[in-house]
């Protein structure tokens, strides 16, 4: 099938009456990424008020199954995606392909090497790489994603300064903020997740796992806290993401753990009571 005809619906659509195209350059857009979904939503730059909100299921199991392919098809379909007159776009990826480190250990040379290391693989020059400062943790979150991405964005918005963050550091500075008890945070993607456990504003871990089961998740969690010292009792359990409390993760989960729940936020923005908020990071914090 060729790349040109297909269609990629929304999962979810979210427009808001308050919604003006007109107004489009007082309007912030945020969106995730990532191998096989994409979210954005639009929020009114003084109001914070949820304007729009989309949710994408991307075709990867096609040849051209490229995150950027997937975006261009959507963009060229979409009423307003593609405008040039956003206040501002801040892009999250969500990939395998990060790794955090020291401040005080980190030399600018060596940046692709230390990515290399942790993923087990050559970084190439298809490969954009770039760098998270944690200053309150002195760490930096070093990452990548495909560097035709990064290049079409570029032109996509060549009017825009755009902002990159990855996932594992959003997750990573709203963990840090929202809980000063022994907390882990998970934001579960499709057959992956990241999770941190945060303790007195210190991170404790942060990582992302590959799973193929409720109850490999279950198995990963528990495992890391049986290496940190961790009682199950000891620690409250935040889930965000894909998961809901009829889902097979949270039932096994809750089997072992006492004290799990679907995520608090800690966001005061203004949105459409039908929205889910915890199924989007950049929403909930």
């Amino acid at each position: 099938m060729n790349s040109e005809t297909i269609h990629i619906v929304p999962q979810i659509k979210y427009i808001s009456q308050q919604f003006d195209a007109e107004k489009i350059h007082q309007y912030q857009l945020f969106a995730e990424i990532s191998d096989n979904y994409f979210h954005f939503w639009v929020v009114e730059h003084t109001s914070k008020s949820l304007l729009a909100l989309e949710s994408f299921v991307l075709p990867v199991q096609l040849s051209f199954s490229s995150p950027t392919d997937n975006l261009s098809q959507i963009f060229s379909q979409h009423d307003f995606l593609k405008s040039l007159k956003w206040k501002s776009v801040k892009i999250t990826i969500d990939n395998h392909s990060f790794t955090l480190l020291p401040v005080a250990l980190f030399r600018k040379e060596y940046t692709n090497k230390y990515l290399q290391l942790a993923k087990g693989q050559f970084i190439g020059d298809d490969e954009e790489v770039r760098q998270r400062l944690h200053p309150s943790l002195e760490m930096l979150n070093i990452y990548s994603c495909e560097r035709k991405l990064y290049n079409w964005l570029a032109e996509t918005y060549p009017l825009v300064d755009l902002e990159y963050e990855h996932l594992s550091s959003e997750l990573i500075e709203f963990a840090l903020r929202s809980s000063k008890s022994q907390s882990a945070f998970i934001y579960v993607g499709s057959g992956a997740f990241t999770l941190v456990i945060t303790l007195n504003g210190t991170l404790k871990f942060c990582n992302r796992f590959v799973y193929a089961t409720p109850e490999d998740l279950a198995y990963y969690v528990l495992f890391v806290m049986s290496e940190l010292g961790i009682e199950p009792d000891e620690i409250f359990l935040r889930l965000y993401g894909n998961i809901e409390k009829d889902a097979e993760e949270y039932k096994v989960l809750t089997q072992y753990l006492p004290k799990v729940k679907i995520g608090d936020t800690s966001t005061d923005m203004l949105f459409d009571n039908k929205i889910a908020l915890h199924h989007y990071l950049g929403l909930s914090i």
